[in-house]
């Protein structure tokens, strides 16, 4: 495969072209200081078999919120400890310095950002920034420069500008956001003189020959910014001031277009890599939703990029280059672009995590699973908490049996994967039908299992995780409508006009796939707003959606008769008829709890996780199974 070619960047050499870009974890201290969890979290994935990976953001000022401390000497003891980890695998590492600008959330709350021009951001604080004057631009050129010094002093073998996603570098590239007339604004060399001479400064103080690569939007995807057509302009310019990679990314935070959940295509903007690449003599590097090393080796083999980013799909299975290298493509763990435990935490400022890999930031707890007696543990449900439970318990030496009432394994995802919103859910189903058995997990598919079938395997162990099904409301009339799982499933026939009553995440599913099979719907929902359970990364992504689709969404109204052909609402203290050929229910679940109950005082562990004790999310449901495979 040509992902595991080597590669030079700058002279430094490269064992494959698999690139672990940089990313918030919120692992660090609060001041940016490195921590354990962090620099185990760097070795799962440098032992994993990552060719390059990029750490940060590094905060290059002190009063920035998040990111990691480069700004001052004393990080750089910490910050060798994470170089030396990638080191010790034979992973070339780089930091990426980074200045937000006006993106700036500060721990002073009197601190007034600074940008090219004072033109506030439509997210975050929303602040107008204060307009850099020459002398700042200067000192900010500096501490980048000094930076690259510490980086390099840690034992980093290059360092990386972010010169995307909205920051203070791209702010100076965007004619958006730089309004200036001096040297620094107006034409696009004027524009990119910020980055150049940065790059300049770097060079003279870490010397010509420690490589520096930079991040651009390949299309900053915001009304009045750079195209590709400007961006690749920009790039051959930052390619004769020397950078040594480019790595091409899609957007600012504030484009109102998805640019990395499920509703971007595997890979689907590699398109812009290859823009940049042919403006340019440097290895590009492609980025975004490429969660898969056969489509990363698409993009290589069509020469689209010289490397290829993936961060989400390295924190879903740090061990995806190593498993794609050896052929076995089967058992990697595939990020599914949730982002409930990535994207969702970063911008609650939470720690990350991963619905499909609970070990992420607990990867020493996770190191060298081995139980103490083995059990037999018998787990009911094939959803992902059962399967994660098996997976984890398999791995510690317990003999595990396992449950599941259809033919295959992945529960609600199965269902939910119907949806456009949600088609990647499937892949976790996929790789448990695929790793389990090869863990030595007996499965018994369209099973059943009770109380009777539980006990006759000799437990010492019962995991119940049944998850729930469909809460049927008490509305007069409710007989006359269809269940969103049914509708998901294909089990039901639809008419042309569809009400769905409820428009939490499911609702939302069931919604976008009616709309995308041509049907007119309307949902009803009585909170204030639609897809409330939805992860705040994700949930503008739906709406936006739903809009496009013509899907008509009613907040504050509640279903209060259903009929035949109609559905009586109220709104307002008001009454409605709306007429409809279909109605469809999805206000909910309710745990699936009979089993366990019956099975109280009858093993001597009995336990139960996911949506059977109280539904949720399935990244609660996933980090329950992990949590419980550790005490067992």
């Amino acid at each position: 495969m040509k992902l595991f070619e080597p590669i030079e960047i700058g002279g430094m050499k490269v064992k494959n072209r698999i690139v672990m870009p940089a990313g918030e974890t919120n692992f660090h201290t609060p001041d940016g200081g490195v921590t354990d969890t962090l620099v185990e979290f760097y070795r799962e994935r440098a032992k994993g078999g990552v060719g390059f990976a990029v750490v940060g953001v590094a905060k290059i000022e002190s009063h920035f919120f998040g990111g990691i401390a480069i700004y001052d000497d004393k990080y750089i003891p910490d910050l060798k400890r994470i170089s030396d980890v990638f080191h010790e695998y034979d992973v070339k590492c780089a930091v990426q310095l980074w200045h937000p600008g006006r993106y700036e959330i500060s721990f002073d709350p009197n601190r007034q950002p600074v940008a090219p021009s004072p033109i506030p951001p439509p997210i975050f604080t929303k602040k107008v920034p204060k307009e850099l004057t020459k002398e700042e631009i200067l000192q900010i050129e500096d501490e980048f420069a000094d930076a690259a010094v510490r980086a390099k002093k840690a034992g980093f073998d290059a360092v990386e500008l972010i010169g995307s996603a909205g920051y203070l570098i791209s702010q100076f590239f965007s004619p958006a956001t730089n309004k200036r007339t001096d040297e620094y604004g107006g034409s696009i060399e004027n524009r990119t003189r910020f980055a150049v001479e940065i790059i300049q400064k770097i060079k003279e103080k870490c010397g010509e020959n420690f490589p520096i690569l930079i991040r651009i939007p390949g299309d900053e995807f915001i009304e009045g910014g750079n195209t590709v057509k400007e961006m690749k302009q920009i790039a051959k310019i930052l390619d004769d001031a020397g950078v040594a990679a480019i790595n091409v990314m899609a957007g600012w935070h504030e484009s109102r277009r998805p640019l990395i959940t499920m509703l971007v295509p595997r890979g689907g903007f590699a398109y812009l890599a290859a823009e940049i690449k042919e403006a340019v003599g440097v290895p590009v590097i492609a980025s975004h939703r490429i969660n898969d090393p056969l489509v990363a080796e698409k993009i290589l083999q069509e020469g689209k990029a010289d490397m290829v980013a993936m961060l989400r799909p390295l924190i879903a299975d740090p061990e995806l280059p190593n498993k794609a290298k050896e052929g076995r493509f089967d058992e990697i763990k595939k990020c599914i672009a949730c982002g409930q435990g990535c994207m969702d935490m970063v911008m609650q400022a939470q720690p990350i995590t991963c619905l499909v890999n609970p070990t992420v930031g607990r990867e020493v707890e996770f190191r060298d699973l081995k139980a103490d007696k083995k059990k037999k543990v018998v787990i009911v449900g094939g959803g992902p908490g059962g399967c994660m439970a098996a997976e984890f318990l398999a791995k510690k030496g317990h003999e595990v049996v396992l449950f599941e009432k259809t033919d295959k394994l992945g529960g609600q995802f199965n269902i939910a994967a119907n949806s456009p919103l949600a088609y990647e859910f499937a892949e976790l189903g996929k790789y448990f039908m695929s790793v389990l058995p090869k863990l030595g997990v007996k499965i018994y598919y369209n099973t059943t299992a009770d109380a009777e079938k539980v006990l006759a395997e000799n437990p010492d162990v019962v995991i119940v995780a049944v998850g729930a099904s469909p809460l049927i409301p008490p509305i007069p009339g409710v007989e006359n409508a269809v269940t969103a799982f049914d509708v998901l499933t294909g089990k039901v026939d639809v008419g042309e006009n569809v009400i769905v009553i409820g428009g939490g995440g499911v609702g939302c599913d069931t919604a976008a796939k009616l709309a995308n099979d041509g049907k007119k719907v309307t949902i009803v929902e009585m909170l204030p707003k639609i897809g409330a359970d939805i992860g705040v990364s994700t949930r503008w992504t739906v709406l936006l959606y739903l809009n496009e689709k013509g899907v008509k969404m009613l907040t504050n109204t509640k279903a209060v008769e259903i009929r035949p052909n109609a559905v009586v609402v109220e709104q307002n203290g008001e009454r409605k008829e709306l007429a409809c050929d279909t109605v469809v229910i999805a206000v909910g679940t309710k745990p699936n709890d009979g089993l366990y109950d019956e099975l109280q005082g009858k093993v001597a562990e009995l336990y139960k996780i996911g949506d059977c004790v109280k539904p949720r999310k399935a990244l609660d449901a996933t980090k329950e199974a992990a949590d419980l495979a550790l005490k067992i």
